[in-house]
């Protein structure tokens, strides 16, 4: 069936990383990075921990990727093991309407994605995807992929041949295969051929940085101070006299800048708990993804799987780590 969509409706992202892992210390530094078991300065450090959706084997991307080259036949040592792809789509689509708050989603939405980015995946590349990690801490929903390029002979062996799956065509061919299993979540492909560059992809981090640095989160303005007025005995008791009067006064003016500056200072007391109570619902929306997350224990720590079965929202009470 035919799904028609609006010209303004969000793209559909995938980018294959230009670095292609020739040894397997690139592949260990790739699944260190989407596992976070080393600083990266582009994620909130208190977001949600990484979401493994599907591992072809072991307990870490890196692993996966070991048991498909094990017996592959490398022609030689500038061989390609693997590729990382990273699969995603316009900020339009995780958070509509609020496109410029970096870090935000819905999360039926991005349960729908996730859902069917994952089985595309699976689907493009049956004997060759290694993992398949959600990375929800950053400025925009995304999944990191490791591709083992590898294929079966006719005698029934495998052998590395990355050509075959990621030269220039197949990448144009991977573009419209993704575009259009997205198109059931109202997602289309980019314009083939364009130069365009989607300004979710360029300004991937930025929202991540100005919340490290304090910039959307800020203390509670200081209450004004209470002027000291240094009068003498007869000043004070002529005060109430002069005022009644109409007779302004040191000690009026000083009293009324006072009241005015309090009065401004509890508006923006006002805005701020406003501001806070908008940033406990955010946390909110990200503890709704809790179910998705359950922790297993195996030799390199604490290890966040999953298997998201239910595209609707949920609702939990947050859990403060």
């Amino acid at each position: 069936m035919d799904i028609s969509l609006s010209p303004n409706a969000p793209y559909a992202v995938l980018r294959v990383d230009k670095r292609k892992a020739k040894a397997m210390g690139a592949i260990a530094a790739a699944s260190a990075h989407q596992l976070r078991q080393r600083p990266t300065s582009n994620a909130d450090v208190h977001g949600p921990a990484p979401i493994i959706m599907h591992l072809a084997a072991g307990a870490t991307p890196y692993q996966a990727a070991c048991s498909l080259l094990d017996g592959a036949e490398r022609r030689n040592k500038t061989t390609v093991l693997a590729r990382e792809i990273v699969l995603s789509a316009s900020a339009s689509y995780f958070r509509p309407g609020r496109e410029e708050h970096g870090g935000e989603f819905v999360v039926g939405r991005m349960k729908s994605w996730a859902t069917a980015a994952l089985a595309w995946a699976k689907r493009t590349w049956p004997d060759q995807l290694a993992s398949f990690v959600l990375h929800l801490d950053e400025q925009n929903v995304h999944a990191h992929l490791i591709c083992v390029a590898r294929e079966k002979t006719a005698d029934g062996r495998w052998k590395l041949n990355t050509k075959k799956f990621f030269d220039r065509e197949r990448l144009r061919d991977l573009q419209t295969s993704y575009g259009e299993a997205m198109r059931p979540l109202g997602i289309r492909r980019g314009e083939p051929g364009s130069n365009a560059q989607h300004s979710e992809v360029k300004q991937f981090y930025g929202a991540v940085h100005r919340a490290k640095s304090g910039a959307n989160r800020l203390p509670p303005p200081a209450a004004p101070k209470k002027p000291v007025i240094n009068a003498t005995a007869l000043e004070r008791h002529l005060a109430p006299i002069l005022d009644a009067i109409g007779i302004d006064t040191e000690q009026k003016r000083q009293n009324d800048g006072y009241e005015t500056a309090r009065k401004k200072w509890l508006e923006q007391i006002k805005q701020h708990r406003a501001d806070e109570e908008q940033r406990w619902q955010q946390l909110n929306a990200l503890a709704a993804g809790a179910p998705l997350r359950r922790r297993t224990r195996s030799v390199q720590g604490r290890i966040t799987r999953t298997a998201i079965s239910n595209p609707e929202p949920t609702t939990s009470k947050p859990r403060m780590r």
